[in-house]
């Protein structure tokens, strides 16, 4: 759960098997024990307005959901207060990938934190890009929708922050930033992550850093890595791009003379290529110091050879508390997407049960104390960027073990 963060106190509390849902109250911070049986979360958080046992029932038997095909119109939720999730479909016509793994997280959240049953999520297509945004807002809005969510290309969430903002509600954008009235970007930045991690590494000796990242890594946040590291007082020496579609192949020794002249490499991406590249330069590379992303794949953190990586990321004690929910609901670990569904929807779960569904405004959303989830501890600035309080970690024994103090406050 996530709520406004008095004096910097954390709202979350480690469920025990006795108990599995544990809710919280108010905005006071004090938890509270709620008989939630298995069968009513799963079909909260699993399928929209569903409340059929037989649904539940596949779920507790541990039978895996297939995502829904592309004429279903999905709704979590049996309230009143709409938050409206717009995301795009892959090729094949379903929610694949990131926008499978936000939509999850946001069901996990509006069946475990919206126990007096006052909001739902609409799930809505913009996968026809721009020209979808117009038809979907203005039926967002006859419908009184109180909350955008987004995960789209960056053209579409422009179009949806460029309608003015007395004709939508606000936007909470978890892809590439945009700017615009009533805007919020919240998307946990790799790049922030990479350059947080790596300024550890500079901190200790290893000031020459090179990058291997995916083919889709914008030139922008290139630039921004770039920079950071020279902030740090390191310097950039190379930027190595791979498929994450395909194997790691001779990319290691196409640059060999990189790797040997580097003290840090820093290894970004998301797929499952960045578990043969990490255990290739683990085997060729064993004086590297590797920093990691909080993208990464959390299955990677129990591989031998991820042992004393160094990763900026989200609270591995926050993330444990839906993960293992999220992992039976949805037969895969939690990422960092679905992290970020989880506590889109919490904010707003925590405003419209403090203070009613009237309250879901930016100025509720910019409160200066901020905010505690499962991302850590952030909070929505006036210039429309999220401000993110990262935690330091070092992988040792599978786990992500704190390597400084973690923030209680802003």
């Amino acid at each position: 759960m996530i709520e406004e963060m008095p004096q910097g106190r954390s709202f979350f509390h480690r469920p025990n098997l006795a108990d599995i849902a544990r809710k919280i109250l108010g905005a006071t911070g004090w938890l509270r024990p709620v008989r939630l049986s298995l069968a009513g979360l799963s079909a909260a958080a699993i399928l929209a307005g569903c409340e059929s046992s037989s649904v539940a029932d596949k779920v507790l038997d541990d039978k895996a959901l297939k995502p829904p095909p592309s004429m279903v119109e999905e709704t979590f939720g049996r309230g009143s207060t709409e938050i409206t999730l717009l995301l795009t479909r892959s090729p094949g016509g379903l929610y694949d990938g990131a926008a499978r793994d936000i939509r999850d997280g946001a069901a996990l959240a509006i069946g475990e934190l919206d126990d007096a049953g006052v909001m739902k999520i609409k799930v809505i297509d913009v996968t026809q890009g721009p020209a979808a945004v117009a038809p979907a807002l203005v039926a967002a809005k006859a419908r009184n929708s109180g909350l955008l969510i987004s995960y789209a290309p960056q053209a579409t969430t422009a179009a949806i922050a460029a309608v003015p903002a007395d004709q939508r509600p606000p936007l909470i954008n978890l892809s590439s930033p945009v700017s615009g009235a009533k805007v919020f970007n919240f998307g946990f930045d790799e790049v922030a992550s990479a350059a947080r991690g790596v300024r550890s590494a500079i901190a200790a000796g290893q000031k020459k850093v090179l990058v291997l990242a995916p083919n889709t890594l914008a030139g922008v946040d290139e630039e921004r890595l770039r920079s950071a590291i020279g902030q740090a007082g390191g310097a950039l020496i190379g930027v190595v791009r791979y498929d994450p579609a395909g194997p790691p192949g001779d990319l290691l020794t196409r640059n060999k003379a990189l790797l040997d002249d580097a003290g840090a490499l820093v290894l970004m991406g998301d797929s499952a290529a960045v578990g043969p590249i990490l255990k290739a330069a683990r085997t060729s590379f064993s004086k590297l110091v590797v920093v990691g992303t909080s993208h990464w794949p959390t299955e990677l953190h129990a591989d031998p050879a991820a042992a004393n990586v160094i990763i900026a990321g989200i609270d591995p004690d926050a993330s444990q508390l839906i993960g293992e929910r999220y992992r039976r609901f949805n037969k895969r670990s939690l990422t960092v997407y679905a992290a970020e569904g989880y506590d889109s929807i919490a904010v707003a779960a925590g405003i419209v049960r403090g203070k009613g569904a009237a309250a879901l405004t930016p100025e509720a959303l910019m409160t200066k104390t901020g905010f505690r989830g499962v991302t850590g501890l952030f909070r929505f600035t006036p210039s429309g960027m999220a401000e993110h309080k990262i935690g330091l970690y070092r992988i040792d024994g599978g786990r992500l073990v704190a390597i400084e103090p973690k923030a209680v406050s802003f």
